[in-house]
C-alpha cells in the first residue's frame, strides 16, 4: 500500500481508489454514481486484500531480488567463468540474487571489500595476504583446486634463467601471478628481488596486451590467453602446476557480512557450484561462450582450454588445510612476513559445506 489516496498494484502501476465494473478495474472518478463513504472504504479494503494475495502467488510479484556487488579482475578466462556463467545462465537469479560483476584491479578488489564498497571479492592470493595482515576478510569458497597460470615469454627466451635482467609483467604485488612467478624464479636459481624487474599491469587481458606490445618480456597468463599467445609465436615456458599445486580463484567476504547475511553467502556458493557443474556437463555451451564472449574463433584453442581446465575446477568449493597452509607459506614468502594466523581467521568453509549438503538433497 502506498499513499492513502492511491492503490499500488504489484506491477507498479498506480490507480486512484477503484472498484470493479464488469470485471474491469475502473478509477473511482469514472464511476457514474459515487458510493457511500463506508461502502467505498469496504470495497477498497477488499480489493487491496485481493491484490495482496495475488502478489503472493503471482510469479511477477515476487519479492525484489537482492542486489549484490561482486568485484573481480576480469570477465574473460577460466577463473572468472563460473561467476559469469552463474550470472548469464541465471543461477544467481534462481537464488533470489541480482549480482553485478564489476571488473577492477586486483588490489582494488581487496580495498573495496574491506571498505564494504563491494559485497564479494573474486581474488585469492591478495585476499589471503589481507587476512594475514589482520584485515576483516574471510575466504568462503575456492573455484579451482589447482593453478592454471603459465609463464609465457618472447620466443627468444628459451629458459627461465634467460629472464635475468628482463621485465616481467604481473597483476599487482602480492597477487597470484606475482606469487607464482616468484616461486618459479627461485626454483630455477634466480633472485626475484634482484634479477628481474616487475611491472604491475593488471588482469590477464592487460598482461597479454603488454606481452604483445613488447613492453614486457614475460608474463603469467591463464587460459585462453596462454594458448592465444602460443598461436602468435610466444613461448609457453613453465606451467605453474608443474611447480606446485595450489588453489586459485577465491570468493571472499567481509567478516561483518558473515554475521549479517549468512544465508546470502550460502546462496552465492550454491549458485557458483551449480555453475561449475554446468561447465562440466555442458561442453558445447561453454565452447560457445568462449567464442561469443571471449572472442575466440579458433575451435582448437577452445577445445584445449576446456580440456586443460576442467579437471582443476573445485568439486565442493573447499580445499584441504594442507593446501591452504601451502598458500599461506607462499604468500608469507612474497610479502616477507612470518605472522602466524590460524586458518579460522582466513577461511570459513561452513557456507560451502551447507551449500553442498543442500545440493545433495
Amino acid at each position: 500500500m502506498a499513499k492513502t489516496d492511491t492503490l499500488q498494484t504489484c506491477d507498479g502501476y498506480n490507480y486512484e481508489p477503484a472498484t470493479r465494473v464488469s470485471g474491469r478495474l475502473v478509477p473511482a472518478k469514472a464511476i457514474p454514481a459515487r458510493p457511500a463513504m463506508g461502502t467505498a472504504k469496504a470495497t477498497l479494503g477488499v480489493f487491496a486484500f485481493l491484490l495482496f494475495v495475488g502478489c503472493l502467488i503471482a510469479p511477477g510479484c515476487a519479492a525484489e531480488e537482492q542486489r549484490v556487488m561482486f568485484g573481480l579482475t576480469n570477465r574473460t578466462g577460466t577463473v572468472a567463468l563460473p561467476h559469469v556463467v552463474a550470472e548469464e545462465k541465471g543461477f544467481f537469479k534462481l537464488e533470489g540474487l541480482r549480482v553485478n560483476l564489476i571488473v577492477m584491479q586486483n588490489q582494488i578488489v581487496v580495498n573495496a571489500l574491506v571498505a564494504k564498497n563491494i559485497d564479494y571479492g573474486g581474488t585469492f592470493s591478495n585476499m589471503v595476504g589481507a587476512a594475514l595482515s589482520g584485515l576483516p576478510i574471510r575466504i568462503v569458497m575456492v573455484v579451482m583446486e589447482g593453478g592454471e597460470h603459465v609463464l609465457v615469454t618472447h620466443p627468444e627466451i628459451k629458459r627461465v634463467e634467460d629472464l635475468k635482467r628482463k621485465i616481467v609483467g604481473i597483476s599487482s604485488f602480492g597477487g597470484a601471478p606475482h606469487t607464482q612467478i616468484t616461486m618459479i624464479l627461485r626454483k630455477y636459481g634466480l633472485n626475484p628481488e634482484k634479477d628481474v624487474t616487475f611491472l604491475q599491469i593488471g588482469g590477464t587481458p592487460s598482461r597479454y596486451a603488454a606481452l604483445e606490445s613488447g613492453s614486457v618480456h614475460a608474463v603469467m597468463l591463464q587460459p585462453p590467453f596462454n594458448k592465444m599467445a602460443q598461436k602468435r609465436g610466444f613461448r609457453e615456458l613453465v606451467a605453474f602446476n608443474d611447480i606446485a599445486k595450489v588453489p586459485l580463484g577465491a570468493i571472499a567476504v567481509h567478516r561483518d557480512r558473515i554475521k549479517e547475511r549468512p544465508d546470502e553467502i550460502v546462496r552465492i556458493v550454491r549458485a557458483e557450484l551449480k555453475s561449475i557443474d554446468y561447465i562440466r556437463t555442458r561442453k558445447d555451451d561453454v565452447l560457445a561462450i568462449m567464442e561469443k564472449s571471449w572472442g575466440i574463433k579458433d575451435l582448437d584453442i577452445r577445445e584445449q582450454v576446456y580440456r586443460d581446465t576442467l579437471p582443476i575446477y573445485s568439486q565442493n568449493g573447499m580445499v584441504s588445510d594442507e593446501a591452504m597452509q601451502q598458500v599461506i607459506q607462499i604468500v608469507q614468502g612474497t610479502r616477507k612476513t612470518t605472522r602466524e594466523v590460524p586458518l579460522s581467521e582466513i577461511v570459513d568453509w561452513r557456507f560451502a559445506k551447507q551449500a553442498v549438503a543442500e545440493l545433495k538433497k
